[in-house]
């Protein structure tokens, strides 16, 4: 019996050795990063906060950089930066995007090494007060745009068994109240990346998704005050409607105030994504998925795996004020 329980013992620690062995060989293997020099890569969102810190850290890296941006000056600050091309184009419309697209197959013969999908939208606000057009101009943007583009340019990324990243966020695991469109938008985009990394992994294209948490982005820093606009679009819009039981602008400006004083706190450096961002691209073992950022691999990563139930009591304790519940006619 003593035999046999020291056998027992020592294949258990030869188990864990092993494991750890794994563990390490994995970790140092995904250290190793290739060289970027010359090769041709797509950003967009480069106009501010992660896109322009990728297409930056590129461009260092000797990458040949194609910016994708939004505004006139945004294009300029890129080219001036070192990229190559900066088309100025809205992701949404469907003209810009197939000429823009044309000028990548141009400028790279066809021999495309990298998208990286970061451009973004959020227009946040409780479901009762959001309209209809929030929710599309948020799946337009942080959907729609990343599966156009990505059609166009597969057929140049299979002859380099290039690379995909797609910024999506914690929102895209775990669904926070307030922001039902942006979390719908960032869950059809994990649920993309998903099915196209099988679909091209016959080619050897890696897919890698970033799942970020709270960085210190010019969007996410106007996050919560920009609740306001939704409102107010929608007391425009419909003055008396009955959207307003339980919910009040005294509510809403005491939950905005204590959340931004809440946001300033652990709001982190946007270099958690940008570093996985790059590494997705020029790692040598691109991971699948990246949760950039403290609260994403602690917080956010355990209410995605811990039971529903649990992750809803903790979901729903972080609406701070409660609304107020009393309808009409209730006695």
């Amino acid at each position: 019996m003593d035999l046999a329980i020291t056998v027992m013992g020592l294949i258990g620690w030869l188990i864990i050795g092993c494991f750890v062995v794994a563990r390490l060989v994995s970790f140092v293997a995904r250290q190793k990063k290739l060289s970027m020099e010359d090769r041709w890569v797509v950003v967009t969102g480069c106009d501010s906060g992660i896109g322009q810190g990728v297409m930056g850290q590129l461009i260092e890296d000797q990458a040949s950089v194609i910016a994708f941006c939004l505004t006139e000056e945004g294009a300029k600050a890129a080219l001036e930066a070192g990229a190559k091309l900066a088309p100025q184009l809205d992701i949404t419309d469907s003209a810009a995007v197939r000429e823009a697209c044309d000028q990548v197959i141009q400028a790279c013969g066809g021999q495309l090494w990298g998208v990286a999908h970061i451009a973004g939208y959020a227009q946040p606000g409780f479901i009762e007060f959001q309209h209809l057009d929030n929710y599309h101009r948020t799946m337009d943007v942080n959907f729609f745009a990343i599966t156009e583009i990505t059609q166009r340019l597969i057929p140049c990324l299979k002859p380099t068994r290039g690379r995909v990243a797609i910024v999506s966020s914690v929102d895209g695991i775990v669904s926070l109240p307030g922001n039902a469109p942006y979390d719908a938008a960032k869950f059809a985009v994990d649920a993309y990346a998903d099915a196209l990394r099988i679909e091209l992994s016959f080619w050897e294209v890696s897919v890698s998704v970033i799942n970020p948490s709270t960085l210190r982005t010019p969007m996410m820093m106007k996050f919560f005050e920009s609740e306001t606009i939704t409102w107010e679009k929608m007391e425009q819009l419909n003055p008396d409607g009955i959207w307003k039981q339980g919910w009040t602008r005294e509510w809403l400006d005491e939950y905005i105030e204590q959340n931004v004083k809440g946001l300033d706190i652990i709001a982190q450096d946007p270099k958690h994504a940008v570093n996985d961002i790059c590494h997705a691209l020029a790692g040598a073992r691109p991971k699948h998925r990246y949760l950039s950022g403290t609260l994403a691999k602690t917080l956010f990563y355990a209410l995605w795996i811990m039971p529903e139930g649990w992750s809803y009591r903790i979901k729903k304790a972080m609406i701070s004020p409660t609304p107020n519940t009393e309808l009409p006619g209730q006695d």
